[in-house]
């Protein structure tokens, strides 16, 4: 191993123990916008709508006289048992405590996928790197609001499924956890396209293993619509159209919760949207510190994940690889045709939702150009992540 390579492994090394130092940090730290854990508690009693004062009610559904969360259960649910105990011990759980240990756990599923697909350990920690500190995931490990903590338990679910694939590819089980990704981000369930053509393609037992996927999924859909049923009297009702917003978000959604109208805004912000210039006097050109800032409405993907370039260059001949460009593609469209880009964030990161899908066809055609990380694309995650950071600084 040459001096620099060996210089970039170390650096690598301290970075990822900054970035677990920092989201355990933030995890005990920031205390507002708890509303998984004030849902917890709402579970216990038995009730499916807040029962206690909320600091603040933004993005709540007022509906027969008490307030709802629209998201997903699943995060307030994974909360239950750990709220309880802690409010037998008369204290409050925040969210932020349960985040350190999800992220923790997808850092090592993640190693230990890249792993699998042959990386040595040197590269494979870079590449848990990128995948960490360059990329929309950053914004949403190190802050645990609630919006940022369903996408945490989104991408651990991702992590653990695609664990699986690589590894055993019991179909129960990754059933079972697209599944559990259905109760906390339905965009990010459609991840399943992928895995019906996994087993259409590789099993010899078809029909069963289609079975066992998507059984787990069904009864997900069943629990979803009874929820909201119980909450709002309508199975397809979750209440995304009745959140109480700003007055800048509510005239964007009056375009339609759905609509062609947000396709370029959000085409931009995924793909094109950059930081934002710092005017010392408000206007341009003369700059001042920080000279440049994170944008709030999103940053492309691009930019907080050079490395995703490669994309452009792979080998789309084999199944696999369409099959996961595709599939991100059909979990991109419903995100790019809403009204709501993710506001207020790092990066764009709603495409969490099919991020770790890209990631994984990005480590598949890395290996297969090269057979390892090159110390160029080890020193560009590296320095990528030193400069997300610095943005992600400049906005919260």
């Amino acid at each position: 191993m040459k001096p620099s390579e060996r210089f970039i492994n170390i650096l690598t090394g301290w970075m990822l123990a900054i970035l677990v130092a920092l989201t355990a940090m933030m995890g005990v730290l920031v205390v507002t916008h708890q509303q998984f854990s004030y849902l917890a508690a709402a579970f216990i009693q038995g009730k499916f709508y807040f029962v206690d004062n909320l600091p603040m009610f933004q993005d709540t559904v007022f509906h027969n006289g008490v307030y709802f969360w629209p998201l997903g259960p699943l995060p307030a649910i994974l909360l239950v048992p750990f709220v309880a105990i802690a409010n037998a011990m008369d204290f409050f759980f925040y969210q932020g405590y349960l985040q350190i240990i999800l992220v923790l756990l997808t850092l090592l599923f993640t190693f230990l996928s890249i792993r699998k697909l042959g990386f040595t350990r040197y590269d494979a920690r870079s590449l848990t790197l990128a995948f960490f500190g360059a990329s929309a995931y950053l914004g949403v490990a190190l802050w645990p609001w609630s919006w940022f903590f369903a996408q945490v338990v989104t991408v651990f679910l991702y992590s653990a499924l695609i664990y699986e694939y690589l590894t055993k590819r019991r179909y129960g089980l990754m059933g079972t956890l697209i599944g559990l990704l259905c109760l906390t981000r339905i965009t990010a369930a459609l991840a399943v396209l992928f895995f019906i053509i996994a087993c259409l393609k590789t099993s010899s037992t078809k029909i069963r293993d289609l079975t066992k996927l998507l059984a787990p999924l069904a009864v997900a859909l069943i629990i979803l619509a009874l929820y909201n049923d119980a909450r709002f009297g309508n199975p397809f009702e979750q209440g995304y159209a009745y959140q109480s917003l700003g007055p800048e978000l509510t005239t964007v959604r009056d375009y339609g919760l759905l609509s062609l109208r947000h396709l370029p805004g959000n085409l931009y912000y995924a793909f094109l949207s950059t930081p934002l210039p710092v005017f010392k006097d408000g206007f341009p050109p003369v700059l001042t510190f920080p000279y440049i800032v994170a944008n709030p409405w999103g940053m492309s993907l691009f930019l907080a994940s050079p490395y995703l370039l490669l994309l452009f260059f792979g080998n789309y001949k084999k199944w696999e690889s369409r099959a996961l460009l595709v599939t991100s593609a059909v979990i991109a469209l419903p995100i790019f045709l809403y009204y709501g880009v993710g506001y207020y964030q790092f990066g764009y990161r709603y495409s969490l939702d099919f991020f770790p899908l890209l990631f994984l066809l990005f480590t598949q055609i890395l290996y297969d150009r090269y057979r390892t990380a090159p110390v160029g694309l080890k020193a560009l995650i590296l320095g990528s992540t030193l400069f997300n950071v610095f943005l992600f600084l400049t906005i919260y």
